[in-house]
């Protein structure tokens, strides 16, 4: 097949659902994790949604990930909130636990978030958004540990992290769409780097080196044996912010780092710190609301360079992506028959 496919949404997640059941996972999580990966893919982040699920089939059957794993509560302490993974779906345990923060941020205007040994937990931006759309700001740090590190140092020739996301979203008024900052610290994500691989596509000048720690566009190079490595955006301080996320993510959750006493086995494991706050009790809901209005009116009053149709906020990348996708969501040839090869392992049949 030459086309790409196109599903109504609800077909979509009830496809991610059929796969993820036929897998021996419940319901109520398989729910979560379509939701999410369809979401992804109407918001314009095809290497986080459906066209994972041959990935986490993987480490499924290699018991890396667990089916029915749910997280369990270590510490409820005033505004702290302390969570273990327990290696479940992210998608389903991150949505938990960050639910959790929202209610406690709502109680005490502010809850500090610890969250470990969570397998891959997705598009962060998801979780920015509902803190969003509960009128709550969200900064989040993430890192990764159970698998060989993927991003070299600023100046390295080989890989030691990995690429360790930050998100910064909160609510904008005036009926805007949220402010989402999602982004990863190096300069493309690892999944950004497998879907251009699997559809023989080059990586971007300047994100990757080859194995010998020289700039490659070979998406490919970095799944190589032996691997390259991509690189930290924007030089030493991309790098110096992916190591803030490694120590906070890593250390504060006490899920550890990529440091090599702890295991690596080949599964994206997930440790996050997050601070979640309500807004309006740090300054007056009125004057807050005019001065966000007048920024972003000023901001966007700048005239755009050529060939920029006009400037934007973040967020609002994912808001015309989401409207454009209101009602359908299409998966690229490569991506499809990944998803097809699964159907036919899982006696799940493709819709259409």
């Amino acid at each position: 097949m030459n086309e790409a496919v196109t599903l109504e949404i609800d077909q979509a997640i009830a496809l991610g659902r059929q796969l993820l059941a036929a897998q021996g996972v419940p319901g109520d999580i398989a729910a979560d994790v379509a939701q999410h990966l369809v979401e992804s893919d109407r918001v314009g982040y095809a290497s986080h949604g459906l066209s994972i699920l041959p990935s986490y089939h993987r480490v499924l059957g290699k018991g890396l990930l667990a089916a029915d794993g749910r997280p369990a509560l270590l510490k409820d302490q005033g505004p702290l909130l302390a969570y273990d993974g327990r290696h479940g779906f992210g998608q389903h345990v991150g949505k938990v636990v960050v639910e959790a923060a929202i209610a406690r941020a709502r109680e005490q205007a502010l809850c500090l978030l610890t969250l470990r040994h969570s397998h891959h937990l997705g598009r962060m931006g998801h979780y920015g958004e509902m803190a969003a759309q509960a009128g709550l700001v969200l900064l989040a740090f993430t890192n990764v540990i159970n698998r060989a590190p993927t991003v070299a140092p600023y100046g390295g020739a080989q890989a030691r992290l990995t690429t360790n996301p930050l998100c910064f979203a909160g609510p904008l008024p005036g009926g805007r769409a949220p402010l989402v900052v999602d982004m990863a610290t190096s300069a493309i994500a690892a999944n950004k780097a497998r879907v251009l691989a699997a559809q023989g596509l080059p990586a971007p000048e300047g994100s990757m080196i080859d194995a010998q720690g020289l700039p490659t566009t070979r998406a490919a190079d970095l799944f190589a044996d032996p691997p390259g490595a991509l690189l930290p955006f924007g030089g030493h301080k991309g790098y110096a912010l992916g190591l803030v996320a490694e120590l906070l993510a890593g250390v504060l959750s006490g899920g550890g780092t990529i440091q090599p006493e702890h295991p690596r086995g080949n599964s994206a494991t997930n440790n996050m710190f997050a601070i979640v706050l309500d807004p309006q009790a740090l300054c007056g809901a009125a004057w807050g609301t005019h001065e966000v209005d007048a920024f972003l009116d000023y901001l966007q009053s700048c005239p755009p360079q050529p060939g920029v149709e006009r400037v934007q906020y973040p967020g609002e990348f994912e808001a015309g992506n989401r409207a454009r996708h209101a009602t359908h969501v299409s998966y690229e040839p490569g991506i499809w028959a990944g998803l097809a090869g699964l159907g036919r392992e899982l006696g799940v049949a493709m819709p259409g």
